[in-house]
């Protein structure tokens, strides 16, 4: 009898094993899956598909979680650009490249880094993607009222554009949640 319980058990704890592996093993496509369908509805599908298949908690993240993955990845990239325009401001010789740059920094410092990147992180870990909206779309408008900023050639197209396609990139995946 004791054979027959402890065979019986070794056979349910093997079912178990093995169904919990097979449940893990089709994760895998449907995360990806999420992923690429959240991306498909966003302004630059390849930025989307590259910044969040480089998290790993996008294999297991649901489009909240996808959201919360981009705003850190606006978040590094602003924290970035806000490295190279300090190395211009120190080499920057004209006046009103260092003004323009100053007016960079403030918009990226205090209105993306300090404001809508916080703002947008708590929105969405609170499940009020509302206002992860509103701080998405301002963090795409810091970008452009940088380069603005310039008259003629900004040395900062790229981060500025870099910053506009990730912040874009983030909203379109936040209003999916609203």
């Amino acid at each position: 009898m004791r054979t027959l319980v402890f065979i019986v058990l070794v056979h349910v704890v093997f079912q178990i094993i093995f169904l919990s592996s097979s449940q893990c093993a089709r994760l895998s496509p449907n995360d990806d899956n999420l992923i690429e369908q959240t991306c498909k509805q966003t302004p630059n599908y390849n930025l989307c598909i590259s910044s969040l298949k480089s998290d790993p908690k996008s294999a297991t993240a649901d489009v909240a979680g996808l959201a919360l993955i981009m705003v850190n990845v606006l978040n590094t990239t602003t924290t970035q650009t806000l490295i190279h325009i300090n190395s211009l401001l120190l080499q920057s010789q004209r006046n009103e490249v260092k003004e323009a740059l100053l007016s960079c920094v403030e918009n990226y410092k205090t209105g993306v880094l300090t404001a809508d990147v916080p703002v947008s992180i708590e929105a969405l870990t609170k499940g009020n993607p509302k206002f992860a909206d509103q701080g998405t779309q301002d963090a795409a408008n810091e970008s452009n009222s940088c380069e603005e900023g310039f008259s003629g050639n900004s040395p900062l197209t790229v981060e500025n554009t870099n910053i506009n396609n990730v912040a874009k990139v983030a909203n379109a995946i936040v209003k999916l949640l609203l």
